[in-house]
């Protein structure tokens, strides 16, 4: 099985991302300061593109929303 088998048949997985960055009112600016992330990080992670990141950068992007990496997606 490669990557590419395993990244198709990873369908379920939605970012919260979005939502929890409206509910803490938190700008893609404002976390992209915060975190030292890019805004193209922070937009791709609040997409369907974020099961393509990285764990070490999730975990950044919850300590910059105060929640923890579980809470960032659902599957």
């Amino acid at each position: 099985m490669s990557i590419y088998d395993v990244r198709s048949q990873t369908t379920g997985i939605t970012s919260n991302v979005k939502r929890i960055m409206e509910e803490k009112k938190i700008s893609i600016v404002a976390l992209s300061n915060e975190t030292k992330l890019s805004t193209k990080i922070i937009e791709r992670a609040r997409t369907s593109k974020i099961k393509l990141c990285k764990l070490e950068t999730l975990a950044i992007i919850a300590k910059g929303l105060n929640v923890k990496i579980v809470d960032l997606f659902n599957e």
